[in-house]
């Protein structure tokens, strides 16, 4: 159990699968309630909140986020506020890729990526920052360290959500807002081929108990947490 952490309240986005899941779990194991996001996978996401319970966690909801709305974003922080009576942690993780190359990708499918894994975040965590008490940490990409073959959209809005809380993090000097940045994991948007999404949520997770030292507006690149 991670120091201080039991009785947190806890927000993670993209939840019903992958990194997101796994995140809630770990955070549910050390005893916080635990709020998950998802957009299709409503079983998927109902499944880990009773998994959360199971865990350990003192309360767990599933709730459907849309980041592309403009309004579900604080609709569904007032639900978790009411239910938690408050919130400690956000965890920005929901995104999406396509990984079609530039010119095969149509300008929807290009205004996804930028909405979803860009300004939906900003958005959400807009509202959240009013009622938040201690961290936001923001689920990047490796492809922001180093020039990448991912393709450009995606790489352009994970680009972009770094130069974000790099910002946001001196305006708040009072709240831990940090990026962790996995390299390719084993999820179904990387065909489950790579490092495992429990690695990552690991590591979320203790930089949020302040096991791991990261600067205000840092980066933690997964790549130094590879087996």
């Amino acid at each position: 159990m991670g120091i201080g952490m039991a009785g947190k309240s806890v927000l993670v986005t993209g939840a019903s699968i992958g990194i997101g899941r796994e995140t809630a779990l770990r955070f549910a194991a050390a005893g916080c309630r635990v709020a998950l996001t998802y957009v299709e996978h409503r079983a998927e996401a109902e499944e880990a909140a009773k998994r959360c319970l199971g865990l350990g966690a003192p309360d767990a909801l599933a709730v459907s986020l849309q980041l592309g709305d403009e309004g579900s974003g604080c609709a569904v922080l007032k639900a978790v506020v009411e239910r938690f009576g408050g919130l400690d942690v956000l965890v920005n993780n929901a995104g999406v890729i396509s990984w079609k190359p530039f010119v095969e990708q149509g300008f929807r499918e290009i205004d996804e990526q930028i909405v979803v894994n860009l300004l939906g975040v900003m958005r959400l965590t807009w509202c959240a920052l009013p009622l938040l008490g201690d961290a936001v940490i923001t689920v990047g990409s490796t492809a922001t360290l180093h020039q990448s073959r991912t393709p450009p959209p995606y790489c352009a809005s994970k680009w972009g959500l770094r130069g974000f809380v790099k910002a946001l993090a001196l305006e708040h000097p009072d709240k831990l807002i940090v990026s962790v940045h996995p390299t390719v994991t084993a999820t179904r948007m990387n065909d489950m081929r790579g490092m495992s999404p429990e690695r990552v949520a690991d590591v979320i997770f203790r930089v949020a108990a302040g096991d791991v030292a990261v600067e205000p507006g840092g980066d933690v690149d997964m790549r130094d947490y590879a087996d």
